[in-house]
């Protein structure tokens, strides 16, 4: 039976619409599989952006099309010791400076066009501390308007530091060179000033009027003598000398000095550990530091008030930062006075920095108790709050129980005027010194040939070698000086007496390397001293610097 003929027409429409749905579902799947690997590929930028977003060491923020946080990173939280969900509901000008803000108002003003942007800002720490960043910023687009502002900021708390350390640094060397450069010529002329002042003493009686302002003269040149050599240890110019030392007897002898120097209305209450342990310095720098601390209390109560310096065998732990733990003697310096805000406290051991009025300090005191603590291995730690007193925690490795450092030795006095005999070169370039040293080892029983540099007498010792008991020369000098003087003189006559004498700090760039040495006198020096010293070589006796050899 044949079909009708309108049959086929709907037939055809039928498989038509079939066709066409089959092949509107593949277009669908082809679309929807697109779809799904382009959402999986912005998944994986996603998730990449997000690792590196928390993994980034630097601050990474993102601001909205209003300017307001979105969120911040890992780093930025633990940098600003904020939550993102605290960063997020605080005003931007209260975390961000204001130039920061106004960067990122006109880039999200200026649309997709916006260049990024680098500036330098600071960000606000909670309680108020500031963290100085080096921010680079850039819109972000979608579907071809701002989305929002990425920055990515770098902490340079750290770089700041290492830079102020290296001025710092680069200061020190600067005030090294000047003690250095003057140290010589200083030396000679404080010299000059202790023989001459010796010679009026000897001269002037007690009763003497003239005797009070003859030894002001006499103690002053003694300071400018001790200025000088704690400004070289200070700035590395002059090796520091380590012994045992015990800090509770230092600190006892010192007691009636502090009292005299602070005043009577400042209390002093000492508080010294007995069978406290020894710790390894320099005596005289030790000292140093208890006197700078002192001072630094009395400034602090101009009204009144107490210092107090105790001692403690103590034993630190991996918690205390810039010590290595182990057993340690503590001495702390603390003081009722008006004590230190967090800048100040900051910029304590900065070289020159002080508080105090023009003309009443060099801002090098703290700088130098830093210095001689971390020269003998040591480390000193602040804590002080406005209106409540200051204390200095000076922490010193331990060395042994005191009981076992031998007791210091003390040097015999000399008399009050050495006399010797023998005949002496010298050889010295500075005529005031030449002529004090010819007049007192004159009038001390020594007959004195004088050169005025090394080539003279070198000359002169070619001539009178046969007579000449012992030579003494300086280190420094020109045409020759005293170390290539030492050796032609010693290749004419070998085994002959040599003393050098020297004001210049740095004696190895002369060609005199201290080690070597057996006899060496550094200025500033008396005349007993030098006389002293002398009679001791002619009598076969050697010393290097004032120490046995």
């Amino acid at each position: 039976m044949s079909s009708p003929l309108w049959i086929w027409p709907i037939l055809a429409v039928v498989l038509a619409a079939i066709g066409l749905a089959v092949y509107a579902r593949r277009a669908l799947g082809k679309r929807e599989q697109t779809i799904r690997r382009q959402l999986a590929r912005e998944a994986s930028l996603k998730a990449r952006f997000d690792d590196v977003f928390e993994r980034s060491s630097d601050i990474m923020v993102v601001h909205d099309r209003r300017g307001r946080v979105s969120t911040i990173n890992r780093a930025g939280e633990q940098t600003l010791g904020y939550s993102r969900e605290e960063v997020r509901m605080l005003e931007p000008d209260w975390i961000f400076g204001n130039d920061y803000i106004e960067t990122i108002n006109q880039m999200i003003a200026g649309g997709a066009e916006s260049q990024p942007q680098s500036l330098r800002s600071e960000l606000s720490r909670r309680r108020g501390v500031r963290v100085p960043v080096e921010a680079h910023a850039r819109v972000l687009i979608g579907d071809g308007q701002v989305v929002g502002v990425l920055t990515i900021a770098k902490d340079l708390s750290e770089r700041e530091r290492l830079e102020n350390e290296l001025r710092q640094a680069q200061k020190m060397e600067a005030v090294g060179r000047l003690a250095t450069g003057i140290a010589h010529d200083f030396n000679n002329v404080i010299t000059v000033l202790l023989g001459y002042s010796d010679e009026l003493l000897e001269h002037i009686p007690e009763t003497s009027e003239a005797r009070h302002p003859a030894e002001a003269v006499r103690r002053a040149t003694e300071r400018a003598s001790a200025l000088t050599q704690q400004l070289l240890a200070f700035s590395r110019r002059q090796a520091i000398v380590s012994n045992s030392i015990d800090l509770n007897r230092i600190i006892t002898h010192m007691d009636d000095m502090l009292r005299r120097l602070l005043g009577p209305h400042i209390k002093i209450e000492l508080s010294l550990q007995p069978n406290l342990a020894a710790i390894t310095g320099d005596e005289s720098q030790i000292s140093q530091v208890i006197m700078n601390l002192a001072v630094n209390a009395r400034d602090a109560m101009p009204t009144g008030g107490t210092l107090t310096i105790a001692t403690e065998n103590v034993e630190l732990g991996e918690e205390h930062l810039d010590v290595i733990p182990g057993p340690h003697v503590m001495l702390v310096v603390g003081d009722t006075g008006q004590g230190m805000t967090s800048e100040v406290r900051d910029r304590l051991f900065e070289p020159f920095f002080t508080t105090k009025e023009s003309g009443r300090g060099t801002g090098l005191g703290l700088s130098m108790v830093q210095s001689i603590v971390r020269e003998s291995g040591g480390h000193v730690q602040v804590d002080s709050m406005p209106g409540d007193g200051t204390r200095f925690h000076v922490y010193f490795p331990r060395q042994a129980a005191i009981s076992d450092v031998p007791a210091p030795t003390v040097a015999p006095r000399r008399t009050a005027f050495v006399r010797g005999e023998g005949v002496v070169l010298l050889a010295e370039d500075d005529p005031s010194v030449r002529r004090l040293v010819v007049a007192e080892l004159t009038r001390r029983g020594f007959t004195v040939i004088e050169s005025e540099d090394g080539q003279a007498a070198l000359d002169t010792f070619c001539r009178e070698k046969d007579h000449i008991d012992i030579l003494v020369t300086d280190v420094v000098m020109p045409r020759m000086n005293g170390a290539e003087l030492a050796r032609q003189a010693e290749k004419i006559r070998p085994g002959l007496k040599i003393l050098f004498i020297s004001g210049h700090p740095e004696r190895a760039g002369s060609g005199v390397d201290p080690a070597g040495v057996t006899n060496l006198l550094m200025k500033p020096f008396t005349a007993d001293t030098l006389a002293a010293r002398i009679k001791d070589i002619l009598a076969g006796r050697t010393q290097v610097d004032g120490r046995s050899a």
